[in-house]
């Protein structure tokens, strides 16, 4: 089929829609004229006369949909009400004192003078109504820009009311007033009221555009209130829409006073955030300073770096003159015992900004209740709001007032107090409660650095790996989504058990709108908290391009593209993603070295796996280059399982790993009624198979000029810094001629592929190789989903590795 024919059958729908209304607006202008001509009351007529301006304006309703654009921002719905009502009301006003059309009061019933006033009767009706549907339209759009619970529906309560009020008209003559009409337009005002109080959308606009959303209210407001007066009135226009249909004047006034209220509040509210625009600028910056330092946190090994880090963006985002850190010596000290001098000890100072060591001093001095000895005792945030009236300051008098204001934030690590965090103001009272809460920010991702800055140093790997599986489980419990999405079309259900090792396994789901739902899985490779900031870093990234890029194939691609300046060359993310038109069942999928997804359709269950390199690895052209984009459809009661290799490399005691097959065999036979009982399937499944057995050994031996590793055994988390170690010796050598054996090999990680990646391009740039051989089928796998046969050697045999080199050599 062309792509041209849905694109002329929307304009022959549109078309069709402008004529139908045209018709049905004459018919109505048309009858108003047979009425006025021939005075005898056709019952039948006028009743057809309702159907058709009520056919009109739904024809219209449905004309101005098609051609609507919603995702426009609030301050440009504001300005496009302001450019469409302001021209209106201009008009309706100059026509209203040109002309002198009157409409008389016979039995309750307006008659119009001449054929003039039946003219502009229609003319008002079409323009004010038409204007009235564009301005509900708009109303609708900005109120729910920021959706929040319940705010839908009172809104579509609000309109019912408002269209009940208007038909309850229908019985009653035309300057009648309905009982009813009165009592759903008074519950349609209360409505307005609670619709109006809640303006989310205002919070989140920046500075400038809160400006001119005040402006553009405050003129909407004064629109609205004048055409609320001359429709409320004894005005010709009032009385020329009473003619022309009591409903629609009675729904020309309500949407005019909800006009004037909503943009009255929108006005008030907006004035009301405009003191804190800048704070809510200020925010974005906190909110990415606070990014920034928590990648920061995995360069555990550049202390000075890290510290000066924290001082120096404690400056930039609280205004400080001054700041400094305090790193204790002593940290282990039990409360209640801190007046031991012992557990008080005088820490280093580092990372000094705008102050001295003399000055640091003599804030930090332990006699008698002094602010820092407070903070030791209390472990708790310290505010000094006037250093020259607080008694605990009084030592500080003699700097000649260089400190208006201070704030002191103790470094915790659970029970252990590692350091203090300082930082000045000149101005007296200069902090206020989200400076300190801010700056505790700052300080509690100094306290992890610090910690595992410490714990590496003395090399006790025992502590660190608890400490970091505490820290970074905590941390990934946090990062993965507290709920799932709620789509009618698909049941979803997700579980992640952290391991004894904590790792970077990642899942998350995203409506990219009203009919595409994204599914994303990853794994960072290694474990620890690197892995987890890592894994921070990719939930930033997926929620913020995900919408921009809709295909998975450009969204991993832009994804490698922001993650190669910040990750680590040993690190690596693999990922899939899939995107699900709840619409038609189809999904577009891509993946960059993650598992395969396992797809059960018509009675078979199989892997769909695209080709792709892991995030990270490659450059970014070659990078694209290899990512395949594909599509798989889903029928009702079709599965799609998405999971990390934590499933199938689970293995016993001395037994072999959950593997693939297992794990397609489980989906196959596996009856659920849902998708949460799929998943049980699965982890009960490997939960009665769940072991972990570590053996490794190196067997490092030389070949002519060609160095070769044996590799036996395990090779993990746990049994990685082997490997790399073996490495490390190799290139202190200047050997850079690797064969990796792999016959013995019977299990690999992520951890043990990042060692991999971690001296491959040192041993090129010495103008060596590292080749890998004699893979069993299981291993080979492992490094075919992350696309390494794409940038390595990879032969069936050590002799075909060497002749590689030999070959090359010649």
């Amino acid at each position: 089929m062309s792509p041209e024919l849905p694109r002329l059958r929307k304009k022959l729908k549109k078309a069709a829609l402008l004529t139908i209304v045209s018709v049905l607006f004459v018919a109505v202008f048309g009858i108003d004229v047979i009425n006025w001509v021939v005075d005898v009351d056709w019952g039948w007529l006028n009743a057809a006369r309702h159907l058709f301006l009520i056919g009109a304006f739904v024809g219209l309703y449905f004309l101005i949909e098609s051609l609507w654009k919603r995702e426009q921002s609030p301050a440009k719905k504001l300005s496009f009400t302001l450019v469409l009502t302001v021209p209106v009301g201009i008009s309706v006003a100059l026509l209203a004192l040109l002309s002198s059309t009157t409409f008389d009061v016979k039995n309750d019933v307006l008659i119009p003078s001449g054929f003039d006033a039946v003219l502009l009767a229609n003319v008002y009706g079409v323009v004010i109504g038409s204007t009235m549907v564009i301005v509900l339209l708009i109303l609708r759009d900005i109120i729910l820009s920021r959706r929040r619970k319940g705010l839908r529906r009172n809104l579509l309560i609000l309109i019912g009311l408002m269209l009940a009020a208007a038909i309850s008209r229908l019985p009653y003559a035309r300057t009648e007033s309905g009982v009813l009409s009165s009592i759903l337009l008074g519950l349609s005002i209360s409505l307005m009221l609670v619709v109006s109080f809640r303006l989310p959308w205002i919070v989140y606009l920046p500075k400038r555009e809160k400006l001119f959303s005040m402006a553009y209210c405050f003129v909407l407001l004064c629109v609205f209130i004048g055409f609320s007066i001359v429709t409320l009135g004894e005005s010709s226009v009032g009385r020329a829409l009473m003619f022309y249909s009591r409903p629609l004047l009675t729904l020309i006034r309500s949407t005019g006073l909800f006009g004037a209220i909503y943009f009255g509040m929108a006005f008030a509210t907006t004035l009301f955030h405009l003191p804190t625009a800048e704070a809510f600028d200020r925010k974005i910056t906190e909110v990415s300073s606070l990014h920034n330092l928590s990648r920061l946190v995995t360069q555990v090994f550049d202390f000075n770096e890290l510290v000066d880090s924290v001082t120096k963006m404690t400056l930039e985002v609280c205004e400080a003159k001054s700041s400094w850190l305090e790193i204790l010596a002593v940290t282990t000290a039990p409360r209640g015992l801190l007046g031991d001098p012992r557990s008080d000890p005088m820490g280093e100072t580092v990372s000094l900004k705008n102050i001295t060591h003399e000055e640091t001093h003599a804030i930090m001095a332990s006699n008698g209740e002094s602010i820092r000895k407070l903070v030791l005792t209390s472990r708790k945030a310290i505010v000094i709001d006037s250093v020259r009236d607080d008694k605990r300051t009084e030592h500080l008098r003699k700097l000649n007032n260089k400190f208006g204001s201070m704030v002191i934030v103790p470094l915790l690590s659970h029970e252990a107090l590692l350091g203090i965090l300082y930082a000045t103001k000149d101005l007296e009272y200069g902090f206020d409660k989200e400076d300190v809460e801010l700056i505790s920010a700052f300080a509690d991702q100094a306290t992890i650095a610090i910690e595992n800055s410490r714990l590496i140093e003395k090399s006790l790997e025992r502590e660190r790996l608890v400490r970091e599986m505490m820290l970074a489980q905590d941390m990934q419990r946090k990062l993965l989504p507290q709920s799932l999405p709620d789509v009618p079309e698909v049941d979803l259900d997700a579980l992640s058990t952290p391991a004894f090792e904590v790792g970077g396994d990642y899942y998350d789901f995203k409506m990219l709108d009203d009919h595409h739902l994204g599914i994303l899985v990853g794994d960072v490779s290694g474990k620890g908290v690197s892995a987890a900031f890592y894994m921070a870093e990719m939930k930033g990234i997926f929620q913020s391009l995900s919408k921009i890029y809709r295909s998975p194939a450009q969204f991993l691609g832009q994804a490698h593209e922001a993650l190669m300046g910040t990750i680590d060359r040993r690190s690596f993310i693999s990922m899939i993603y899939g995107v699900l038109d709840v619409r038609d069942g189809s999904m577009k999928i891509a993946r960059a070295g993650h598992c395969p997804m396992l797809f059960r359709s018509g009675g078979t269950t199989e892997y769909v796996k695209p080709t792709g390199l892991g995030l990270g690895m490659g450059t970014n052209p070659f990078f694209k280059k290899t990512i395949v984009e594909e599509t798989v459809r889903f029928k009702r009661g079709d599965i799609a399982v998405f999971y990390t290799d934590g499933v199938t490399e689970a293995r016993p005691p001395n037994g072999d790993e959950f593997g693939y097959e297992r794990l397609q065999e489980i989906v196959q036979s596996a009856d659920p009624a849902s998708a949460l009982g799929m998943r049980d399937a699965v982890v009960m499944a490997v939960d009665a198979h769940m072991g972990h057995v570590s053996n490794f050994k190196i067997n490092v031996r030389e070949s002519s000029t060609i160095n070769v590793l044996d590799l036996k055994g395990y090779l993990d988390a746990h049994t990685a810094p082997d490997l790399e170690k073996a490495f490390q010796n190799l290139l202190e050598e200047k050997k850079y001629k690797i064969v990796v054996n792999c016959r013995e090999l019977t299990y690999i990680s992520s951890a043990g592929l990042g060692v991999f990646m971690a001296y491959i391009e040192d041993v090129r740039r010495n103008h060596g190789d590292i080749k890998l051989s004699n893979m069993s089928p299981k291993v080979f796998n492992v490094f075919d989903l992350l696309g390494f046969p794409l940038l390595y050697d990879i032969t069936k045999d050590e002799a075909e590795a060497i002749e590689k080199f030999t070959s090359v050599k010649k």
